[in-house]
C-alpha cells in the first residue's frame, strides 16, 4: 500500500443522484437577459413617434441574422418591398465577459468561494415520522405516539430494558415521550420549529457574468430621433443612467447605459441615397446564471436531509487501531486497457459504512482452527446491538465509556 493521501476534488454542485421529485425553479442565463432587455424597449419604453401629425408605435428587433448584417452595414431594415423600415430600434448582443473585473462592475461574489447555494428549506416527509417518536407536546393517551404510558412497565425498570405494548409507539429517547408527569402549558398550538428534520434543497453557486449590448435608433428626420433619445433619458430608474430590468420568470437584472451617443447618419450623400439618421450606444447588464437545463446536463438541484439528534460516544479499546484511508492507483502503462471495456478507477476507497460502523480497524490475535496456530488480523468495529444478536469478535474488545446526545 502506498502512504500517498487523497485531498478532496472540487465540488461542483452536480455530485451526487439524491435529486428531488417534487421541486422545482425556472433557470434563469444568458436568454432571459436578452429577452428582459428587448422587453424594456418594446414594452415598457415603448417608444412612440409623431409622423404627419399621428402618433406611431415604433418597433424593436433583436438583430440577429441577416438583420444583424445589414446594421453592421449601416443599411436599415426594409420590408418585403423593399421601403424602409423607419424608425426602428434595433438591438445587438455583443460579448459575454466573465472575468473577475467584470467589465468594470465588480462584485466580491463574482468568483464562488462554495459549491452549492441553498433555495429552499422545508420541513421534510421524514419530520412526521420524527415526530411521533419525540412526542414534542407530550401527549399521553395516544396509540401512535410514543409515550411512557405505551410501555410494558411504564412504571419500573430503566428506559433501556422497557418493552413497548404491541400495537403501540414507544421510544427510549429522552424526549417528551419519556415523561412521567405530563404539564401542558397550554401553548400546543404555537409554532416552535428546533427540533425537526428540515429537507434543504441546494443548487450549484450562480455563475455571474456582464453581456454588452448594442443599441441603434434608426429615423429619417432628426426631430423623430430627438424624441426617441429624449425619451429613453426622461425615464431612467433612480439618479444613475440604467434600467432596472425584469424577466418573466421574476429574475431582476440593472441595465446600464454607457456614455456616449454617436451618430452614424449619412448626411455626406444622402444626395444618391435616402436620408438615414443613425445613433448608438451600448449597455451592460451585469447577470447570472441559476440552476441552467440545458441538454446534456444533469438536474441542478440536489436535497440533503438535517439530522435532529447526533450521538457521540467514547469508547475503550484492549488492542491496535488502525485507520484505513484511501490511497492512489498508479497505473504506468496507458495502453494496457486499449482493447477492454474494463476502465480503473483513480481511487481505491474503502467500502461504504453503514450505521454504527467506523473507518477504524482492530487488530486481534486468534487460534486457526485449521493450523492450531495464533494468527494476527485486523476486523471492523460494530456497534453491539443486544436486541438484534447483531456482534462480532471486535465488538468484544471495546467498552462504551461515555455515550452523550446533542
Amino acid at each position: 500500500m502506498s502512504d500517498i493521501k487523497i485531498k478532496p476534488a472540487i465540488q461542483s454542485g452536480y455530485e451526487g443522484t439524491n435529486v428531488p421529485e417534487d421541486f422545482f425553479i425556472p433557470p434563469v442565463g444568458i436568454e432571459d437577459a436578452d429577452r428582459a432587455l428587448f422587453n424594456l424597449f418594446d414594452k415598457r419604453l415603448a417608444f412612440e413617434v409623431e409622423i404627419d401629425q399621428q402618433v406611431t408605435r415604433v418597433p424593436v428587433v433583436f438583430a440577429a441574422g441577416e438583420r444583424f448584417a445589414l446594421t453592421r452595414r449601416r443599411q436599415p431594415v426594409r420590408d418585403k418591398n423593399n421601403a424602409l423600415i423607419l424608425p426602428i430600434i434595433s438591438i445587438h448582443r455583443n460579448s459575454i465577459i466573465h472575468d473577475p473585473a467584470q467589465s468594470g462592475y465588480g462584485t466580491p461574489i463574482s468568483h464562488r468561494d462554495q459549491s452549492t447555494y441553498v433555495v429552499k428549506k422545508r420541513l421534510s416527509k421524514k419530520d412526521r415520522e420524527y415526530q411521533k417518536i419525540i412526542n414534542k407536546l407530550s401527549i399521553a393517551n395516544q396509540s401512535n405516539v410514543a409515550s411512557v404510558e405505551n410501555f410494558q412497565n411504564n412504571v419500573s425498570g430503566s428506559a433501556a430494558d422497557r418493552d413497548a405494548i404491541p400495537g403501540r409507539i414507544a421510544s427510549r429517547r429522552e424526549r417528551g415521550n419519556s415523561k412521567l408527569v405530563q404539564n401542558p402549558t397550554g401553548y400546543h398550538l404555537a409554532p416552535s420549529l428546533g427540533d425537526n428534520i428540515f429537507e434543504i434543497i441546494t443548487v450549484p453557486y450562480p455563475t455571474f457574468f456582464v453581456i454588452e449590448y448594442e443599441i441603434m435608433f434608426w429615423t429619417q428626420y432628426m426631430s423623430q430621433m430627438n424624441q426617441l433619445i429624449e425619451s429613453m433619458m426622461a425615464r431612467f430608474d433612480g439618479q444613475g443612467h440604467e434600467f432596472q430590468l425584469e424577466t418573466p420568470t421574476g429574475y431582476k437584472f440593472v441595465a446600464y447605459v454607457k456614455s456616449p451617443i454617436t451618430t452614424q447618419d449619412n448626411f455626406s450623400n444622402f444626395s444618391d441615397d435616402e436620408r438615414i439618421i443613425k445613433y448608438s450606444f451600448n449597455m451592460s447588464v451585469p447577470a447570472y446564471m441559476i440552476a441552467p437545463q440545458q441538454p446534456g446536463l444533469p438536474s441542478p438541484f440536489r436535497r440533503f436531509y438535517s439530522s435532529p439528534h447526533i450521538e457521540f460516544g467514547i469508547k475503550g479499546v484492549s488492542t491496535e487501531v488502525y485507520t484505513q484511508e484511501p490511497v492512489a492507483v498508479i497505473q504506468n502503462d496507458p495502453n494496457k486497457f486499449i482493447l477492454s471495456d474494463i476502465n480503473t478507477d483513480n481511487l481505491n476507497t474503502p467500502e461504504s459504512l453503514q450505521r454504527g460502523q467506523d473507518s477504524v480497524r482492530l487488530l486481534i490475535e486468534d487460534i486457526n482452527p485449521f493450523t492450531g496456530k495464533p494468527e494476527k488480523r485486523l476486523v471492523k468495529v460494530l456497534t453491539r446491538n443486544q436486541r438484534t444478536g447483531e456482534t462480532v469478535m471486535a465488538s468484544m474488545k471495546v467498552d462504551d465509556l461515555d455515550i452523550f446526545s446533542d
